[in-house]
């Protein structure tokens, strides 16, 4: 096994120790859906639009924004990489009903796609794109949003900031601070955390930013009470093709 191959086993293994047995995150467990989501809808609203296509979940969990969103009618395929995150959705989903249909597939976001292109009407990245700590592969991730998302379509991205409150202190002593990479010492999952400019660089473009925002709110992690700092930015398809490298 190569390392990079090795590297990404790891960390899927962390996930699935994350999902299964540390629970140290809100996001592992909590089955409202996300903030992040519902101002997607909300700003939509006040556009007079709505999501008219399929949503693509990118890093989709337990089914916390999938399972309300296809209950809502809508057609919902979610990505996850961790098989155990995808089993506790199908217990969540069990028999409930769903207006629309919901799909999943087990997928590493660090690989191409597996959608088509022009495909969705919307993508949800919440938390997802942080997980992605090599920056080659993190603007590949971002051709690969556009290359699905059709014209028109819009993207919701929720990330860290760099000053979050869980995570920011540790940058100091991480060795991949120049990166803005961490490590938690609970989980052993890295991420990256953002600035709005850096966030910007990974899907503009062929997207462009429509709204960008900082998120701050007060949340548990690893059983500790946090001040959260998270991006929350917009992107739309505006009918640009991706650019080759």
């Amino acid at each position: 096994m190569s390392p990079k191959s090795r590297e990404l086993s790891d960390r899927g293994l962390a996930w699935d120790q994350e999902y299964g047995e540390i629970r140290a995150y809100t996001t592992s467990y909590r089955g409202d859906i996300d903030r992040g989501v519902r101002f997607l809808l909300g700003y939509l609203a006040t556009h007079r639009e709505t999501i008219d296509g399929p949503i693509v979940d990118c890093g989709c969990g337990i089914g916390r924004n999938a399972i309300p969103l296809a209950q809502e009618g809508h057609q919902v395929i979610g990505l996850e990489h961790s098989a155990v995150a995808l089993h506790l959705l199908q217990e969540r989903l069990g028999e409930g009903a769903l207006a629309g249909t919901l799909t999943t597939q087990q997928h590493d976001l660090n690989e191409p796609l597996p959608i088509e292109d022009d495909f969705a009407a919307a993508v949800l990245d919440i938390t997802a794109v942080d997980n992605l700590v090599d920056a080659e592969l993190r603007r590949g991730y971002g051709r690969e949003v556009g290359r699905i998302l059709m014209p028109g379509g819009v993207v919701i991205v929720v990330t860290f900031a760099r000053n979050d409150g869980y995570y920011g202190p540790w940058l100091k002593s991480s060795p991949w601070r120049e990166e803005g990479v961490v490590e938690d010492p609970n989980t052993g999952i890295r991420n990256k955390l953002f600035t709005a400019n850096e966030l910007d660089a990974v899907f503009a473009p062929p997207l462009v930013r429509e709204v960008g925002s900082t998120l701050v709110f007060i949340d548990d992690a690893a059983g500790v009470t946090w001040t959260r700092r998270f991006l929350m930015h917009i992107y739309r398809n505006q009918g640009y093709s991706v650019p080759d490298d």
